[in-house]
């Protein structure tokens, strides 16, 4: 019983002070889990987001694999989303807009889905497609003009 009165307050202000200091690391970023993809959307490693790209636009499961520059003002993004097909559509149409970018004209097939996006300050095209054979992830290409 006093071993239980003791441990209990000690263990509880441990777990505080952790939750405080990000587990030590001091920056958030840096403990936050890393993102991989599944084995068969064969992603290359993957590559730190631009910072012309906002992370609203970007699904928490996203590897980036290439980031270029085909213009002054535009970037291109190319990654894979570890989600299925359906999942990726669904945040980039509910979570765009609640981001407060807008989808424009938009396309889908059985396995592709694209639109122009508007937001603040850009706009761009976002489009997914199925991986064959690869269930739990979509290739992404995402371009952003500012």
């Amino acid at each position: 019983m006093l071993a239980s009165a003791c441990c209990i307050p000690l263990a509880a202000a441990a777990v505080v002070i952790v939750a405080m200091h990000g587990g030590g690391s001091g920056n958030a970023e840096a403990a936050a889990p890393r993102v991989t993809a599944p084995a068969c959307a064969s992603a290359k490693r993957g590559v730190a987001p631009p910072p012309e790209i906002s992370a609203a636009v970007l699904p928490p499961e996203t590897v980036i694999t290439s980031v270029t520059h085909p213009q002054h003002g535009m970037t291109l993004v190319s990654g894979v989303v570890a989600r299925p097909f359906r999942s990726a559509v669904e945040f980039y149409v509910t979570s765009l807009p609640a981001a407060g970018f807008m989808n424009t004209a938009g396309d889908a097939e059985m396995d592709e889905a694209e639109s122009l996006f508007t937001g603040p300050g850009v706009h761009g095209k976002w489009k997914v497609h199925g991986i064959p054979m690869c269930a739990d992830a979509v290739r992404l290409a995402l371009y952003v003009k500012t």
